[in-house]
């Protein structure tokens, strides 16, 4: 399973935070430990308060200083606040109070899963009308670029410097030469149609593609939490066993989707011709 981390970090955090996720799927889980998830994350949906996938959107969509991102969730509610916010809102040090609970480390990125997909049919030539009687026979001229894009399942839309962090590089790796992000290919070429009396046609193009999947985790460093009779720090979330050093939330997701390339680089997919009937009065009778 691949980790992947965005390139903002600075290089110091990024070695130290990319050691630590790498030894995660090496921890012994014990107890209540799940079937591990994405780099051997463990899935906090269900299994906590709120909304985990908002909460793991919005800690890991912070900015990233030299020792991590922070949060806050209240236990109670389910409330997660920023580290700003919390001090803003709740108290001005960054202490654990009452249902609030305190943790700080990095977010990375695991692939976990790819698949291949058809596109939407794009029109890739001008329409062209036969109004005449009989059959005629034209070159048409189509053409196509590749296209590559990124989704999230929550919140805002992915900036594209992020999309490109988690998907450019070493991510290409799992699919292959079908995998196409960034690398732009395109073709012009000449197709002889038929096109039936009083109708139009076009060329259409069907891009095959590829999606590869990452589940944004949150690897703890520190956990803490005041009940009343003295702050406890762990350094596994809410502090569980060992295999709960990396958590997910299985419904916050990042879909990378590029087109297929074929081994000589030209783009993968289908050509088809798309006819439309005309309006029978611009006809000849």
């Amino acid at each position: 399973m691949r980790l992947f981390r965005a390139s903002t970090l600075k290089k110091s955090a990024l070695a130290a935070a990319s050691a630590a996720l790498a030894v995660t799927g090496l921890l012994a889980g014990s107890g209540t430990a799940q079937a591990a998830g994405p780099g051997g994350a463990q899935n906090v949906r269900g299994v906590d308060p709120g909304n985990t996938d908002v909460m793991l959107d919005r800690l890991c969509s912070q900015e990233t200083s030299l020792t991590g991102v922070y949060g806050a969730l209240n236990v109670d509610t389910g409330e997660f606040k920023t580290q700003d916010e919390y001090l803003r809102d709740v108290v001005g040090l960054w202490v654990p109070a009452g249902p609030w609970e305190l943790f700080r480390g990095w977010c990375g990125y695991a692939q976990s899963s790819t698949w291949s997909v058809k596109g939407e049919p794009v029109r890739t030539s001008e329409w062209t009308g036969n109004h005449g009687t009989t059959e005629d026979k034209v070159t048409f001229v189509s053409g196509y670029s590749t296209k590559t894009f990124a989704k999230k399942s929550v919140g805002a839309n992915i900036s594209l410097s992020l999309a490109k962090s988690i998907f450019s590089g070493t991510v290409g790796g799992s699919a292959g030469y079908e995998w196409g992000w960034e690398k732009t290919s395109s073709f012009e070429r000449r197709s002889e149609k038929s096109i039936p009396p009083c109708t139009q046609v076009a060329t259409t193009w069907t891009p095959y593609q590829r999606v590869v999947r990452v589940n944004p985790v949150f690897y703890v460093e520190d956990y803490q939490w005041n009940k009343g009779d003295g702050e406890v720090t762990t350094h596994t979330w809410r502090g569980r066993d060992a295999s709960w050093k990396t958590i997910y939330s299985y419904g916050y997701y990042i879909d990378g989707v590029s087109d297929k390339l074929l081994p000589n680089g030209q783009p993968d997919g289908r050509e088809d011709k798309w006819q439309e009937n005309l309006d029978p009065k611009s006809c000849a009778k």
